[in-house]
């Protein structure tokens, strides 16, 4: 595991302005810049959901910031580097975004408090959509879909603008997904033959954090945003999906979660193979079984 210790703090830019203890770095020697975020409690494993989900979005291509796991100071996290690439960058948190359309929303209670509406796709769109950039989000929902992600807050996605020219930034903050607060004592009932135990975790636990419509009262399910997509997107998310039906194979899913098999127990390795292996199957019956023509 890489340590970062000899990295010194500087003050840096908006990039993941999320509730996890942060804290940003610079390699004195190179320049290079990164946020060191710290694993959330000793038992978790969200540093290294955050490396499998850049290895993941990598082969899919899906912009992603690089993650690595690693040390600062005897403390575990992982390191992501900053995807401002210049000067000439400027990153802007699609809470910006959503706070010209909704003038009263609320970061904690995710609501606008003037209109009632709700933190959702149907808000993102309207945010989004006078930039063009709203289908370059609906990825982004496939591959939360995909890693279970629970946590993609209006900070948790963000724009890049340069020269007056805007565009969606590469994903960051991918820890709350690939089962990363799922209890050592707990994985072998996962594991074992109880197939509704199972479902919990795959699909009816499994909840976005991002409803569908402004006036939803409860959050989705992963599946249910997944459907509501292929419904009313599927032209614009066809490509994505047949990529991830071709690359991203059971061996090359094996391959991924095995790189990090020194920092996870068996039990957590298998766990996080079979819940990947569960999520495609489900969006093959979605979507069916395409394949990506290259």
């Amino acid at each position: 595991m890489k340590d970062f210790s000899f990295w010194e703090e500087y003050e840096g830019t908006p990039e993941g302005s999320g509730r996890s203890e942060k804290i940003w770095l610079m390699n004195p020697d190179t320049g290079q810049t990164g946020l060191f975020k710290f694993k959330k409690d000793i038992s978790t494993t969200d540093h290294v959901s955050e490396c499998i989900a850049f290895d993941l979005a990598n082969i899919i291509g899906i912009p992603c910031a690089k993650f690595e796991a690693g040390l600062y100071k005897a403390r575990e996290g992982s390191m992501s580097y900053s995807i401002v690439n210049n000067k000439e960058e400027t990153l802007i948190e699609g809470i910006y975004c959503i706070s010209l359309q909704y003038e009263h929303f609320d970061t904690e209670t995710l609501m606008d408090s003037k209109t009632k509406d709700k933190y959702s796709l149907e808000m993102i769109k309207k945010a989004l959509e006078p930039l063009g950039l709203f289908c370059d989000f609906l990825p982004i929902c496939i591959f939360d879909f995909l890693i279970g992600n629970t946590d993609r807050h209006q900070s948790n996605w963000a724009l890049i603008r340069k020269d007056k020219v805007m565009r969606l930034s590469p994903l960051y903050d991918n820890s709350s997904s690939l089962c990363a607060y799922v209890a050592e004592s707990k994985i072998n009932q996962y594991l074992g033959n109880d197939l509704m135990l199972w479902k919990s975790l795959v699909d009816t636990k499994s909840k976005s954090i991002i409803r569908i419509s402004s006036r939803d009262t409860k959050q989705p399910t992963h599946l249910e945003v997944i459907k509501y997509i292929h419904n009313n997107y599927f032209e614009q998310t066809i490509d994505i999906v047949k990529k991830i039906n071709e690359l991203l194979t059971e061996d090359v899913i094996c391959i991924v979660v095995d790189k990090y098999i020194e920092m996870l127990s068996m039990n957590k390795t298998d766990l996080i193979k079979k819940y990947l292996f569960s999520k495609l199957q489900l969006l093959k019956e979605v979507y069916g079984d395409v394949d990506y023509e290259y």
